[in-house]
This record gives structure tokens, sequence and C-alpha cells, in this order.
């Protein structure tokens, strides 16, 4: 998770973020959008991108 993803999630406006992560680079992000259609990873842009595992 980012210094940003972190301070948004603390800080942030109230609006509901899900968590997300990339199957191909493994990074983890939080988006607004609730599912993974036409969601890619903003970190190496692949379409492979799931919900991350809120447990």
């Amino acid at each position: 998770m980012g210094v940003l993803d972190t301070v948004s999630e603390l800080f942030g406006s109230g609006d509901h973020h899900y968590r997300f992560r990339c199957d191909d680079c493994g990074t983890e992000f939080a988006q607004r959008a609730a599912t993974v259609e036409d969601l890619t990873c903003p970190e190496c842009g692949a379409g492979a991108v799931r919900q991350a595992d809120t447990a």
C-alpha cells in the first residue's frame, strides 16, 4: 500500500474505497469502483486485477 493510499484511507472524504490487487505485479491499490470491470493496475497497466482479500 502506498503512502497516498494510506493517507487517503485515514483522512478521506468518507467515500468508500475498495481494495484491489494486480495478479501480474502484486500491487495493491484502492479505488472507488466496486467491480474490476475496465479496471487496470496503476503500476503496470495490466488488466489482471481482482478484489484484494479483506481479512
